[in-house]
């Protein structure tokens, strides 16, 4: 095995201070040398309406930025996928709008430059007057069938403009190459969410190669009784076994419970959405509320394994603190029936999926470790990152790819982290990103890193183009590869 942890701000942006969170990233599944990441990154060099993503050509040990997002200077929410012919990058963004006032919209894109000069091509605008939140892309080629040779594109996203508030909507193509991608949007909440309340942001969803699609999501229930009135979610799963072609779609799945599309993996889940605005971050400096994570065996003939990650808080009688707190569970019949928790992780975050061609699952997430009280940040609290391996959902090694102080740098708004990292793997390898504090200190990676930007590791000091001028630390993605 073979760890690879490369810091992918590039040297010509040594000086860069920003809060580079919430990556996220793709790997040309024909060609793993050709990567391209995202993240919260500001860059006008494209030109005034163009914002960067970085673009690696040698497996990940080098990036650079390219302007090809149509997004004035910068993205909001960006997720990127390949299609499995690597012949094209689809990505889902909500636009950078010079009008502060504007209600967010979402953008599904396509290219097949990642160069440029010309920008990633507008598939779908996704706007209405309510606004649309956090989109979040999947793609392949499908291989057999009807659909042989189109691309299939499924992203996840918050409409608030849903019909009784079920905001949890797929917005999807069965030909997102072809001359008109045809995208549609569909509401995968089949349940009225409680008066006044909605669905969680995250929505996620998985495509096989045999037609299966699933999608997850929180669907709100009530409130807590007591004064601090937290939203309680049920997680739910839907599916569809014709890539959405189905009329209706995403009806595959009942719950025997009330007969209604969308099985519940758990239920009655308090999902507090903190800080309040101008408030710190409660969990070393991040604010929590709707982490989700859901993959299916992309393997022939395994579509029936899937898991699922959320996070919830957990209140245990005193004098134990509560904890937010991550859940992994698993089906092994196409979503029907689901196991208890394979792994609880206490005060943790941003959990992200994948399984290779061997059927090993990957678990990626992100800890606070020391004395843990929501809303208070100690010098002993450190934010980890864990990759964890399983081959059979019992036994499972444990990678810490990072650890780093929660308290630098200080927080330039939320998010900090992000509200979610990425997991993927081509063949038996196991590709990801995660953002974290980048102070070059090799005891805070223990399976080693390389920094493109200027660095010190003696003097543990971060450094401008002169390589002598000090720079302040900040948050970076940090891209990671582990061979299996």
């Amino acid at each position: 095995m073979a760890v690879t942890v490369v810091n992918i701000i590039p040297r010509s942006r040594s000086g860069e201070i920003q809060q580079d969170s919430e990556p996220n990233l793709a790997v040309n599944p024909v060609n793993p040398q050709q990567m391209v990441a995202s993240a919260f990154t500001f860059d006008i060099s494209g030109g005034p309406n163009r914002a960067p993503v970085y673009v690696s050509n040698d497996g990940g040990n080098t990036w650079v930025l390219s302007p090809i997002v149509p997004s004035p200077g910068q993205t909001l929410d960006i997720t990127l996928r390949f299609d499995s012919t690597g012949a094209f990058l689809y990505a889902g963004i909500i636009p950078n709008d010079p009008d502060p006032a504007a209600p967010p919209r979402v953008n599904l894109l396509r290219t097949n430059q990642l160069f440029g000069p010309a920008p990633m091509a507008v598939l779908f605008n996704h706007q209405n007057p309510e606004g649309v939140d956090q989109p979040y892309v999947e793609a392949l080629t499908a291989g057999a069938g009807p659909a042989a040779g189109r691309d299939i594109v499924f992203a996840g996203n918050n409409d608030f403009s849903q019909p009784n508030r079920s905001t949890a909507t797929l917005d999807y193509s069965s030909d997102a190459a072809g001359g008109n991608a045809g995208f549609r949007s569909i509401s995968i909440d089949a349940r009225p969410p409680r008066a006044n309340g909605q669905d969680a942001p995250s929505i996620r969803p998985t495509i096989h190669s045999d037609g299966t699609v699933y999608g997850a999501f929180l669907h709100q229930v009530g409130v807590t009784p007591n004064a601090s009135r937290f939203p309680i979610y049920d997680v739910v799963i839907v599916r569809d076994d014709d890539f959405g072609t189905v009329n209706p779609a995403f009806r595959a799945l009942t719950d025997p419970s009330d007969g209604q599309p969308g099985r519940f993996v758990a239920q009655n889940c308090i999902i507090p959405f903190l800080p309040t605005p101008g408030q710190p971050g409660p969990l070393g400096q991040e604010r929590i509320g709707s982490h989700l994570s859901l993959t299916a065996d992309p393997r022939p003939n395994q579509s029936d394994t899937v898991y699922i990650a959320w996070a919830d808080l957990v209140v245990a009688p005193p004098p134990a603190k509560p904890s937010y707190t991550l859940h992994l569970r698993r089906s092994l019949d196409r979503g029907i029936t689901w196991s208890n928790d394979l792994l609880t992780i206490a005060n943790a975050l941003n959990p992200a999926l994948a399984i290779n061609a061997d059927g090993k699952v990957g678990y990626l997430y992100q800890q606070l470790t020391g004395s843990v009280t929501l809303g208070i940040v100690t010098r002993t609290n450190r934010w980890e990152t864990h990759l964890r391996r399983s081959v059979d959902g019992t036994n499972w090694d444990d990678l810490v790819l990072a650890t780093v102080p929660a308290d630098t740098p200080p927080a330039q708004g939320l998010p900090y982290l992000g509200d979610y990292v990425h997991l993927l793997s081509v063949g038996r390898d196991f590709y990801g990103i995660f953002s974290a504090s980048n102070r070059p200190d090799r005891n805070n990676f223990p399976n080693g890193v390389r920094y493109q930007r200027n660095a010190n590791f003696t003097s543990r000091r971060l450094l401008d183009l002169d390589n002598a001028t000090r720079v302040p630390v900040s948050i970076d993605p940090f891209f990671f590869k582990v061979t299996e």
